[in-house]
């Protein structure tokens, strides 16, 4: 799930990628653009350069087509499948978002303002190394699911 909790709302939506592999909104992924087709991949290692955000448009299928009220969290709306058409979002510098795709064990007692990144697996973490345009900016409470807030900056900061 991804919430944008501060946002400038003049840039669009990349809505012009395929999934490269199955993903759920709120991942981090990088463009792998080519000659004949237009895909994002989850990164290979731990990035913080080039990264997108994946989204997915609020299109209920199947029987959920009939339901007047579904969840933000239901599956129809976070899961991607390999091949789906996403939109990505580039978070710039002063907008700030909330994602529940990031690795628990790494935010129990991390401090405010110390820099993240995205895992091999799509997943905020911690950084182990470099530098980050993106801080983690606490803990973020929608609704009963717990996600955490991700503030990005324009001068990238020192792992520390």
């Amino acid at each position: 799930m991804l919430r944008d909790i501060r946002r400038n709302g003049a840039q669009p939506k990349d809505t012009m990628h395929k999934a490269a592999a199955k993903m759920v909104t709120g991942m981090g992924v990088i463009k792998n653009d080519t000659k004949d087709k237009k895909e994002v991949k989850l990164p290979s290692d731990e990035t913080t350069a080039n990264i997108c955000v994946v989204t997915k448009e609020r299109v209920p299928s199947g029987i959920n087509a009939a339901r007047l009220n579904m969840s933000d969290y239901d599956e129809d709306f976070v899961n991607i499948e390999k091949g789906e058409l996403i939109g990505l979002e580039v978070y710039t510098d002063g907008e700030k978002f909330a994602t529940d795709q990031f690795k628990a064990e790494d935010f129990n007692d991390y401090e405010v303002g110390k820099t993240v990144a995205v895992g091999a697996d799509g997943k905020w973490m911690k950084t182990t190394k470099g530098t980050s345009r993106f801080l983690y900016a606490g803990e973020y409470m929608d609704n009963g699911h717990k996600m955490i807030a991700i503030e990005v900056v324009a001068d990238p900061v020192a792992h520390a």
